[in-house]
């Protein structure tokens, strides 16, 4: 049974996140918002919007904005593969072995109780369901649809199978607020630095910067959270996870192929190249592990699987400025 911080939300939601880590925290990762795109990169990220069902633009699609040569070889090229009925259906197998693996490998504490004793109204409650039920969806799409796009780097599908786009979908109209890093009070900026150090990442992503907007779950989630990312079972599930995207995208149907000679064919440049294959790659590795920590966050909310265990006690939080999500 679902914990009353999930019994009235999930379901308003229907048709209608080292060698290995290449995106590294000692560089930054340029990106290029919404708020700022122009021309045919923003077009493409409303597109992009349209096409998965959600309210903002993912990091990944921001840091190819850098490159807008390149964003928009990729995007046409997987545009016709993210629309077919195949690729959500495909996502939604990968939502559910992150689920199960987060749910039967780790310990996961009742966060719902903890949020409850620190006062959470109901309408906050409903707010950060809301928030988590997004990302569960969304990340799995941003991981199966970068297996794709590193296949097609490759050679593309070694069967290529044809289907009809217009797949329905969930659609998420309500774009989460979230809590940017150069706005970020001192207790949530300590908070985003740990998690930084601790995934070996440049950038906190979209998904932890929503949880900001209630700095006691986040404070409670990334307690609980942080002993489970620095497992060797973690690395072990990530990497199940990621084989299992790359296996799914292997016969997607209308799944691109982009060499680097039709990169250059397409007139673009070797820095360009080179960047938009280094951005994917690190991506990947960072949605593997990112769909498993959105599902330890919904298991959570709905009670959790350690039916004895008191939730991580929550650092003294201080007041924020939000912004909706970019």
């Amino acid at each position: 049974m679902l914990s009353r911080c999930y019994a009235m939300t999930s379901m308003r939601h229907s048709t209608s996140s080292q060698q290995h880590m290449p995106l590294n925290r000692k560089r930054r990762l340029p990106l290029v918002r919404e708020a700022d795109a122009s021309g045919r990169t923003l077009e493409i990220y409303q597109e992009i919007k349209s096409c998965l069902g959600v309210p903002h633009v993912n990091v990944i699609f921001q840091a190819w904005g850098t490159y807008p040569n390149f964003l928009n070889v990729a995007w046409q090229g997987l545009r016709p593969a993210l629309e077919t009925r195949e690729f959500f259906l495909r996502a939604e197998r990968i939502r559910g072995e992150a689920y199960t693996r987060t749910h039967n490998y780790f310990a996961v504490p009742d966060l719902c109780a903890g949020i409850q004793q620190v006062h959470f109204s109901t309408g906050a409650q409903h707010e950060l369901t809301d928030v988590v039920e997004l990302f569960h969806y969304n990340n799995p799409l941003l991981l199966l649809m970068t297996a794709v796009q590193m296949q097609a780097f490759e050679d593309g599908p070694a069967v290529h199978r044809k289907a009809e786009g217009g797949a329905e979908h969930p659609q998420f109209a309500h774009k989460p607020v979230k809590v940017p890093e150069d706005q970020a009070p001192a207790p949530i900026r300590k908070i985003y630095e740990d998690i930084k150090r601790t995934l070996g990442v440049s950038v906190v992503n979209t998904d932890y910067q929503a949880f900001a907007r209630f700095p006691d779950f986040l404070n409670l989630y990334w307690a609980a959270l942080k002993p489970m990312v620095s497992s060797p079972l973690y690395g072990e599930n990530k990497h199940a996870l990621r084989e299992s995207a790359t296996s799914l995208a292997s016969d997607l149907p209308n799944a691109p192929q982009l060499t680097v000679e039709q990169m250059q064919e397409a007139g673009l440049g070797s820095e360009e190249i080179s960047a938009g294959i280094h951005i994917t790659e690190g991506f990947l590795e960072l949605l593997s592990g990112l769909v498993l920590n959105i599902a330890f966050a919904k298991i959570s909310l709905e009670g959790g699987n350690r039916s004895k265990a008191a939730p991580p006690k929550a650092a003294p939080s201080g007041e924020q400025n939000p912004e909706r999500a970019a």
